[in-house]
């Protein structure tokens, strides 16, 4: 029973921590990766000092110190092969979709929206740790001063704050923001910057990464899974802006 209980009580601080990293600013999120890797490392040595198997850990760690000055020399002979892959795999982690009023982060490892105010009474504030009533203050200043920007915005409110639009009296039942009356920008060319942001790639990606950026993109994003059809075009419009630049 005793056992029970703590499995539960271990299993709430696991939500609770999960939901609080999500409600960071992607700039801290790093930190706080670091933080709890360092905190779980405490707690399996003590969980093992207390089973008294610790013993055991520090026999196989002693055992393996006379073979740590080989396997350094392995790995740093093996770099430059492997730093293509690593720098790859972290350019991939977080695409960025600008406007005036507001910067959208979106993690492509977990398809979570984070962003930024840039302009505006909110200017400066995390979106993440903005309520659901303060995003809508500023989606209407957005629908005011630009269409880019709500959109965006009701892109993050329908993936992060599902419901909201039967919380506002009627005012936003449409879906979509073109039915909203600011429909996505897709009048105006997209520049290669914008491009290679939106899909986490570097200037020289060549065409397979910008295929499987997408494809990435579009499996977290996708209207049918909790997407936009905003966030989809823009994500498409990227795709194509990149790869008909390739073919030039």
């Amino acid at each position: 029973m005793a056992r029970l209980i703590l499995l539960f009580l271990l299993s709430g601080l696991v939500v609770y921590l999960f939901y609080r990293y999500r409600q960071l600013p992607v700039d801290k999120q790093k930190k706080a990766i670091r933080v709890l890797a360092l905190l779980a490392f405490f707690v399996v040595l003590l969980g093992l000092l207390f089973t008294g198997r610790l013993n055991w850990v520090i026999a196989v760690v002693g055992g393996l110190l006379p073979l740590l000055p080989r396997i350094a020399r392995f790995f740093i002979g093996a770099w430059p092969s492997i730093r293509p892959f690593f720098q790859r795999y972290q350019q991939n982690r977080q695409s960025n979709m600008h406007s005036r009023i507001v910067n959208l982060q979106i993690d492509m490892l977990s398809g979570v929206l984070q962003g930024e105010v840039l302009e505006g009474a909110f200017a400066g504030q995390k979106l993440q740790v903005m309520s659901v009533e303060q995003v809508v203050q500023l989606l209407e200043y957005c629908q005011q001063h630009d269409a880019q920007s709500a959109a965006l915005l009701m892109a993050y409110l329908d993936r992060e704050h599902s419901g909201w639009r039967k919380q506002q009296a009627g005012s936003y039942e449409q879906a979509g923001s073109e039915r909203a009356g600011y429909g996505p920008d897709s009048e105006t060319e997209m520049s290669q910057k914008q491009a290679r942001d939106i899909l986490g790639l570097s200037e020289d990606a060549g065409e397979k990464q910008i295929i499987k950026a997408h494809k990435h993109l579009m499996q977290k994003l996708h209207p049918d899974r909790g997407g936009s059809d905003y966030l989809a075009q823009q994500i498409n419009r990227a795709r194509d802006t990149l790869l008909k630049n390739s073919q030039v």
